[in-house]
């Protein structure tokens, strides 16, 4: 079988999101004849440059599938393959969430419906939002990369200071729907309640290797995710991957991964929690629940079960591109 996939490009000039290598190379790993395709550039110019390219690759090399990674790819896939004699099946992988009844939401319910060959989500929560019966596989977590190791090495390697509390946030600052205002101001909440020389350490940690991150969430007292939008975050899954205690908004399917899991907490905001540069009016409520969230965890002490939980749940590389690849052949079969 030969796959195409495609994928934003934008992590640097031409390379795409890590969890996307991983998914890709553990595809190929298990004997899929694999390409794949970095859209580079912002907007819709950039992708509607990319129709002409993917329509020429597919042509030539005339895959199987062509598998988008985002709606927006799901559109440059369609578009591509537009009267092709011999058209590969077009299969989706929606990674994200969105307000029910906005733009993006009916744009993907008709691509869902007209276009697409296939679709997949990563959270059941996306598929209630869309009010289709999507199949639901969450990405698997490189154990090979992320796992647990000796914390106080780890703090030594990134240079934190001993006797500190250190949070990380693993994301760019500048991707609005990561919400670094919120995990900010979080910080200043939690930090106001403690004496000066107490201070919670909040570090961003983007553009860095996998090994890297693993390293940092090795190092950490604990992980803060502040989004708005997920599917099934992999950061939380890599966090749980080497036992590090997490905080997080209530996004995608974060409950169902760390449900009465010791050392981690989904924070219930009394508000949802939306971008802050349009709604700030309860940012304030908001942050004061994640900082008590963040106290507890960091009262915790310890690190996590979360690898057993990761392990029992199957939610592994190997096992997610088995069930990605048993998707494929019904998606050949069905259609």
């Amino acid at each position: 079988m030969k796959v195409l996939f495609i994928a934003s490009g934008n992590k640097k000039v031409g390379t795409v999101s890590s969890f996307v290598r991983s998914q890709y190379e553990s595809l190929q790993g298990e004997g899929l004849d694999m390409m794949l395709f970095p859209v580079v550039g912002h907007g819709w110019l950039a992708y509607a440059r990319a129709i002409f390219k993917v329509r020429e690759l597919v042509r030539r090399e005339r895959p199987d599938i062509v598998h988008a990674q985002y709606s927006t790819c799901g559109f440059v896939a369609s578009l591509a393959t537009l009267f092709m004699f011999h058209r590969p099946k077009i299969v989706v992988s929606i990674l994200g969430s969105f307000p029910t009844h906005s733009a993006k939401w009916r744009r993907v319910r008709w691509g869902i419906r007209h276009l697409w060959d296939a679709t997949l989500t990563k959270s059941k929560r996306t598929s209630d939002q869309l009010g289709i019966a999507l199949p639901v596989i969450p990405n698997g977590v490189n154990l090979d990369i992320f796992y647990p190791q000796d914390y106080q090495n780890s703090r030594k390697e990134v240079g934190f200071e001993s006797g500190k509390k250190y949070v990380v946030w693993c994301s760019n600052p500048e991707r609005l729907e990561k919400n670094w205002p919120l995990a900010r101001l979080a910080i200043q909440h939690l930090n106001s309640k403690l004496p000066s020389h107490a201070d919670i350490q909040l570090v961003p940690v983007y553009n860095k290797t996998p090994q890297e991150v693993a390293l940092y969430m090795n190092a950490a007292d604990c992980l803060l995710l502040t989004s708005w939008s997920e599917g099934s975050p992999n950061v939380i899954k890599e966090a749980m991957a080497c036992n590090c205690p997490i905080v997080t908004t209530d996004v995608g399917d974060v409950n169902e991964r760390l449900e009465n899991l010791e050392g981690c907490f989904v924070a219930k905001t009394p508000h949802p929690v939306t971008n802050p540069h349009t709604h700030t009016l309860y940012a304030e409520e908001n942050a004061a629940v994640l900082a008590e969230c963040l106290s507890r965890a960091l009262a915790f002490g310890q690190r996590t079960k979360g690898r057993d939980r990761i392990l029992a749940d199957g939610l592994t590389i190997g096992l997610t591109a088995k069930k990605i690849i048993n998707w494929y052949g019904q998606s050949l079969r069905n259609i």
